[in-house]
């Protein structure tokens, strides 16, 4: 019988980046992701690729 279980990521997030913030920054980024029913991952991965897209408009404007 095959096991059950959650099934296997095409592209698994096995990489980790540790942060530092301020109590104050930890709050708002909390409240953030609260209030827009996302992750903290999912927060900088969004801000990361927004500021890569600001940056080729940039390049190429």
């Amino acid at each position: 019988m095959a096991k059950m279980g959650r099934p296997r990521l095409e592209n698994p997030r096995s990489e980790r980046v540790f942060i530092r913030l301020t109590k104050d920054e930890h709050t708002d980024v909390r409240e953030y992701a609260a209030n827009h029913n996302l992750t903290i991952t999912q927060i900088f991965v969004q801000g990361f690729k927004k500021l890569r897209e600001q940056e080729n408009e940039e390049q190429n404007g």
